[in-house]
């Protein structure tokens, strides 16, 4: 049997853990390349290849949108 410190120390950590986790994981998303940006919907964003990827202007690619709103960073290619 746990005793109450135990209990009200689980409780805790969890409360803790679901207050400062974020509430939505980044989701790669679709965008169409144009020159040196990225276009996903209405929005365009500079962008960073994250690994080894030949794409050029027209592409369709998948990519992480940032928090902050500046570079969109691309992550595949279809």
């Amino acid at each position: 049997m746990k005793s109450n410190a135990i209990l009200e120390m689980q409780i805790a950590v969890k409360n803790y853990i679901r207050r400062n986790l974020p509430k939505v994981e980044n989701k790669a998303v679709s965008g169409l390349v144009q020159g040196e940006r990225v276009i996903v919907g209405n929005n365009s964003y500079p962008y960073i290849p994250t690994v080894d990827l030949y794409f050029g202007d027209g592409d369709r690619v998948a990519c992480i949108l940032p928090d902050s709103g500046d570079t969109a960073a691309i992550v595949g290619v279809f």
